[in-house]
């Protein structure tokens, strides 16, 4: 098995060679860096980066220039394109709609890299976790027989220590937030993991997660599932947890993932500390990426309008798992925790209507498979501001005194 990897891997590189045009790294982030060095390695001349971020293209990565994908085709009639981005669907879907054609998943050249030998601009442990889901996701995009998924975000809770007025999780918008009960969260994650056949993270999110004071069960669960190969809390740097939890988050298969506010952030020190202390990976960032996809409000859009807006949309892939439904993005299911969408049934899967025997196991993964893989937009879409790969950024974690107003829908039937 080895010898034939081996030898694919060769034939993959020898026909890059031969192509003689410019190759082209798509994602200009840790696996990049990864992918950069591999090339080095085997004779592959990368000619650039390409990026969906805009600030990524103000400077240079390895002397090279990183591009926007938007001005791809000022540049470049043809390339090659060699995904490092984890989300290798939407890469394939951008680059079909900018007309190239020629891109390779890198699981075969990723296989086996040890990123111990090279200088990253991120922490070991974190770039084998980047590299590992990279490296997954690919051969789960290759494999479509099993149900693999990248992530799935998990919210259990509504509650926030921050005010952020244009959170794209809407938690400005809960006027009475609740933690998510125990038992209705272990519900979920049973329902959730008999139809699937792996997930690489489970995000656990809120809120901030933290604020649940039952986190450390919830974390216990999902380290015992077998499906679950890493568990990743994204927390905002204002609460320290407390010891009871510290001893569930030093398992291997959990990493904090500490979005750094600045002075919002003001725990950030003594938390980080507390994590090092006790050996528990985590990696802090700045906060980034932020765009004006928050508010709620009906469009009345037509149906090609609403594809364009999901075709366009960065959150599209990013699975949530609320109250025993999965949902595609985090808007779809905040907006309709919040009941500020008329309850389309036809934007989730509800996980409570648990088959019964094996042939209802199949079907329902069936359906979970083309929800999830082949949806081309939702109704909810029409009350998204949208979240465009293109979308100019703004300023992160402005705060907001008191939540926002929204209009609620009472057509459903919840």
């Amino acid at each position: 098995m080895i010898s034939i990897e081996n030898s694919l891997k060769q034939e993959t590189i020898e026909k890059i060679k031969r192509e003689g045009i410019p190759v082209i790294i798509f994602g200009a982030g840790i696996v990049g860096e990864a992918l950069f060095h591999i090339c080095c390695n085997v004779g592959i001349k990368v000619e650039g980066f390409c990026d969906n971020n805009i600030n990524k293209t103000k400077s240079s990565m390895f002397n090279l220039e990183v591009i926007h994908t938007l001005h791809l085709k000022r540049k470049y009639k043809d390339a090659i394109f060699l995904i490092s981005a984890a989300d290798i669907i939407d890469v394939v879907d951008q680059l079909h709609v900018l007309g190239y054609s020629k891109w390779y998943a890198v699981n075969l050249l990723l296989k086996d890299f040890d990123v111990s030998q090279y200088p990253f601009s991120a922490p070991t442990g974190f770039v084998e976790f980047a590299v590992g889901t990279c490296l997954l996701c690919h051969d789960g995009y290759l494999n479509p027989d099993k149900l693999f998924l990248r992530s799935v975000d998990i919210i259990i809770t509504e509650r926030c220590s921050l005010k952020c007025k244009d959170c794209s999780n809407l938690m400005q918008y809960y006027q009475k937030p609740i933690n998510c009960t125990y038992q209705e969260l272990m519900q979920a994650i049973d329902g959730f993991c008999a139809l699937i056949d792996e997930v690489n993270e489970f995000r656990v999110i809120g809120g901030e997660p933290f604020m649940n004071k039952e986190i450390h069960l919830i974390i216990k669960r999902l380290i015992d599932e077998p499906k679950v190969r890493k568990i990743v809390i994204y927390t905002n740097g204002t609460i320290v947890p407390k010891e009871v939890q510290i001893e569930y988050l030093k398992s291997s298969k959990v990493l904090i993932f500490i979005t750094d506010y600045g002075v919002l952030s003001r725990k950030l020190n003594l938390l980080t500390q507390i994590l090092q202390q006790n050996y528990i990976s985590f990696y802090a960032r700045k906060a980034q990426g932020w765009t004006d996809c928050a508010k709620i409000m009906r469009h009345d859009r037509n149906i090609e309008q609403q594809k364009k807006i999901f075709e366009n949309c960065c959150a599209k892939n990013t699975f949530t798992l609320s109250k025993g439904k999965l949902y595609i993005c985090p808007f779809s299911a905040n907006a309709d925790r919040l009941q500020a969408v008329p309850g389309f049934e036809n934007d989730y899967i509800d996980l409570f209507q648990s088959p019964r025997g094996a042939m209802d196991i199949y079907e329902m993964k069936k359906k979970i498979r083309t929800f999830l893989l082949e949806k081309d937009f939702l109704e909810t879409c029409d009350y998204c501001n949208g979240r465009s790969f293109y979308a100019p950024e703004i300023t992160p974690a402005i705060q907001t005194e008191n939540p926002l107003e929204y209009e609620q829908c009472y057509l459903n039937s919840r």
